[in-house]
């Protein structure tokens, strides 16, 4: 039973992330993400500062597939290169604010659950509840 709300709250997360990313770009438009684009930029943002390579190990493709992919995100302006403050010669990935503009719709119904949750709950409930969904977003993948 857990299990099956966990599963189906994550896919009505997913069916409004994407009803709201369809409603958001103009597939005419040069620089409109294709699927797959969509999903490697999420990636990028999830993994929070990869490089090239922990890019392509992650969505399991060659450094140059995963160059390629990256060369369209920059070049539509969903993803730029920069460099490491640790190491100059590191180059990280990282999304733009024209991406954050179009992923801030996901949060949009994160809001919207949390909302339902603390409206519905006591504190020491909410509390509870918090606790666990703290515990279980902070382990590893």
């Amino acid at each position: 039973m857990l299990q099956d709300d966990i599963h189906s709250i994550y896919q009505k997360l997913k069916l409004y992330y994407y009803r709201r990313i369809f409603r958001k770009m103009d597939v005419h438009e040069e620089d409109a993400l294709t699927a797959l684009e969509t999903f490697c930029a999420e990636a990028i943002y999830g993994l929070g500062l990869p490089t090239l390579t922990e890019f392509a190990e992650f969505i399991n493709v060659s450094q140059p597939n995963a160059a390629y992919k990256i060369a369209n995100l920059e070049k539509k302006g969903f993803v730029k290169k920069i460099r490491s403050q640790e190491d100059g010669r590191v180059v990280l990935l990282q999304v733009t604010d024209k991406f954050l503009d179009l992923y801030g719709t996901s949060q949009r119904y994160s809001s919207i659950l949390t909302k339902r949750i603390e409206r519905r709950f006591q504190i020491p409930r909410l509390v509870r509840y918090e606790s666990t969904l703290f515990v279980n977003s902070h382990e590893a993948h």
